[in-house]
């Protein structure tokens, strides 16, 4: 703004020393020169002070854009801060349920190869039920031998199936009261002591002398004894003692003990005291 002014003062100093040295009057021409050149000026002064002005005003706009502009990116920085927040959680929840279904999944296949596990070993056990099912020995000898063989493997069902083979194929066998104890010895082991009981009772009513009723009398005795009919269990002990019955000294002997820990109870074994014996 300055700069303008100085000018200005110059010229016109120069004019008003210049006129007394001279003695004379300044020409016509010069003057307008002059004129002219002090408009000029003049204007440039006008146009600066206009310029400042203007460069003042768009300075202050500038600054108010600016504070305004802070303000908004202030705002936005807050906003966007807690939109980053509520990103960041629902990442975490994403990536917990993300954990959970990977768990689940874990889980749910373990479920699975158990389950296929559990099939394939039950799918085995029928194949070889289906396998013992159908192979049946042809020949007596064969057909004795492996039911004898499934009893003692505990497949007490499949050697009763095969000892009923047995005994319809030969109904006339010298060894069909030994089969049919066998098939009573089945559901003893199975503690189905009735049903035990009930071939126990085929064999002693029509084995007559056979060497296995004996073994027939024990064990029933023993049935009936599980059942807590000690009465029972006693006259079937002692029947096996009778000379009459041809039983080795060692069931007898052991006949005797049997009867003596029955008559010692005090209820916790016989469930029926003061009862009378059933008819053998």
């Amino acid at each position: 703004m300055h700069a303008p002014n100085t000018a200005l003062r110059s010229v016109l100093l120069w004019g008003a020393l210049l006129a007394p040295a001279s003695g004379c009057l300044a020409l016509k021409v010069d003057q307008d020169e002059i004129g002219q050149e002090v408009a000029k000026l003049r204007k440039e002064v006008a146009m600066s002070q206009e310029t400042l002005t203007r460069a003042s005003t768009l300075s202050d706009e500038l600054e108010k854009k600016l504070a305004e502009l802070e303000e908004v990116l202030r705002s936005n920085q807050a906003g966007l801060g807690v939109r980053v927040d509520e990103l960041e959680g629902q990442v975490q929840e994403l990536a917990g349920k993300a954990e959970n279904a990977d768990n689940q999944a874990t889980a749910v296949n373990q479920e699975l190869a158990e389950v296929r596990a559990d099939l394939d070993a039950r799918l085995k056990q029928l194949e070889e039920k289906l396998n013992e099912a159908t192979n049946i020995p042809e020949s007596k000898t064969e057909l004795y031998a492996e039911a004898d063989r499934q009893f003692k493997a505990k497949k007490y069902k499949n050697a009763r199936r095969l000892w009923r083979t047995y005994e319809s194929r030969y109904p006339e066998d010298a060894k069909l009261p030994e089969v049919k104890f066998n098939i009573g010895l089945t559901y003893f082991s199975e503690r189905d002591y009735k049903a035990a009981l009930g071939e126990f009772y085929n064999v002693i009513q029509e084995a007559g002398e056979s060497p296995i009723v004996p073994d027939a009398l024990y064990y029933s005795g023993l049935a009936f004894a599980k059942l807590g009919q000690c009465t029972n269990a006693i006259a079937y002990f002692d029947a096996l003692r009778q000379k009459k019955t041809k039983a080795p000294e060692e069931y007898k002997k052991k006949a005797a003990e049997q009867i003596d820990l029955l008559k010692k109870d005090t209820g916790d074994m016989c469930l029926d005291k003061d009862k009378p014996a059933a008819t053998k």
